[in-house]
């Protein structure tokens, strides 16, 4: 392959596509599936809730193993093998029998495949490949999820018109089985595997000037001088404990409503394909979320975030008071692009407190602390629900989480030295 041409932008493509093809139709199917999974199998919304906190716990503690997979192996490895065996899982969904079948195959078998080869590759790619331009191939990227995610609801209501839940687990299947197929022919794991480097940037032209670069200090995107961290003075500082707790306002209450925002609309009065409508629009709105969380290569990323948090608390908060189709897709027009901005960010955030060569063992630490705290949340609020018939409760305490991560994470700066 020719060193002339820079092969990070192609790969950006690449990487929307196995990241929103392989995440998207399973992570938001089961969730619109809850009300014919609860008839078919008998189980109750904590279950579903259960189920959904098993799989991003599963997702999350092998984004741990996923980092040490792509330092080993690299990105094509690692997104092939998790691919594949998402497949598997999604297709013995498709035959379960029980709510111990569900868990094996969708929250075991799925989780591992999707920690494998979804969320921690994709923001590791950008970070590999990109410096200047991090922050906007890291939007482009996650946009892959928005994208494919606003077809799976509708595509979902069609699937139930002329079959039934389980059919579609079939296609999923076969969607995972193409990712695969994708990383083998076209990832790459570093620019410097052939013979490129950072945004393409011509290495002739002379460095600015500093102190020698080596394996103590690093050059972030604005060519300033900062320490390189090990993983684990990341993790011990303050900064990274403070970014997680941002993830997790953002994360918790995006999940609780993949789980069981059908459920609530439902309740609310909304018919199912008018339910699914909204919930389309949540996921491609956060696609608009994505590309804006590209500011933070031009504005400090923990200002971004905040705001992004704020935006996110005032959709959740209206999901109170959505008695109507207009104010519920206002609603989730601020949770998309809240959620989409954040979510984008905190890569770029964690990227630029502590280096490239930390990144993907430092996020896996984050992924694995926001799965544990993110499998209490859909269990939580669906037994609410069942308890007092709503989730009003939720949504006041999911407001209130997202109001407190955005206040922590704007006063957060970067580490000095």
């Amino acid at each position: 392959m020719s060193s002339k041409r820079f092969y990070g932008w192609p790969l950006v493509a690449v990487g929307f596509l196995f990241y929103g093809l392989g995440i998207a139709p399973a992570y938001y199917s089961w969730g619109f599936f809850a009300p014919e999974v609860i008839a078919d199998l008998g189980i109750t919304r904590q279950q579903v809730g259960t189920v959904f906190g098993a799989f991003t716990l599963i997702f999350a503690l092998t984004s741990t193993l996923s980092a040490a997979v792509i330092h080993y192996f690299g990105l094509r490895m690692t997104v092939t093998v998790g691919a594949l065996i998402s497949a598997l899982g999604w297709f013995l969904v498709g035959h379960a029998e029980s709510l111990t079948h569900i868990y094996l195959s969708f929250s075991l078998l799925g989780g591992i495949g999707i920690g494998l080869s979804t969320l921690l590759p994709a923001q590791t790619l950008a970070v590999y490949w990109f410096k200047k331009f991090r922050a906007r191939a890291t939007a482009i990227i996650l946009l892959g999820a928005a994208v494919v995610g606003a077809l799976v609801t509708p595509i979902d209501a069609l699937i139930l018109r002329g079959g039934d839940w389980r059919t579609a687990w079939f296609y999923i299947s076969a969607t995972s089985i193409l990712v695969a197929i994708i990383a083998v022919v076209f990832i790459r794991n570093r620019p410097e595997d052939i013979g490129q480097h950072h945004d393409g940037e011509d290495t002739t032209v002379q460095e600015p000037k500093g102190p020698p670069i080596d394996q103590e200090v690093f050059l972030d995107g604005a060519n300033t001088i900062k320490k390189r961290f090990t993983v684990l003075q990341a993790i011990c500082t303050p900064h990274f404990l403070i970014a997680t707790l941002a993830d997790i306002a953002n994360t918790v209450p995006w999940r609780v409503l993949t789980v069981h925002g059908r459920l609530h609309l439902e309740d609310l009065g909304f018919a199912p394909t008018i339910a699914a409508a909204i919930l389309g629009v949540r996921v491609g709105m956060s696609g608009v979320g994505r590309l804006s969380g590209s500011l933070s290569d031009f504005a400090p990323p923990p200002r971004v975030m905040a705001l992004a948090l704020a935006v996110s608390a005032l959709g959740v908060c209206g999901l109170l008071f959505a008695d109507t189709p207009t104010i519920a897709y206002a609603c989730v027009i601020f949770l998309g692009i809240g959620y989409g901005a954040a979510f984008t960010t905190i890569p770029v955030v964690l990227a630029s407190f502590f280096g490239r060569e930390a990144f993907a063992a430092t996020s896996g630490v984050r992924l694995t602390i926001t799965g544990v705290v993110g499998f209490i949340g859909p269990i939580w609020a669906g037994a609410a629900a069942d308890s007092s018939g709503s989730y009003n409760s939720s949504l006041i305490v999911l407001t209130v989480i997202c109001l407190t991560g955005s206040v922590m994470i704007f006063f957060c700066r970067a580490p000095e030295y």
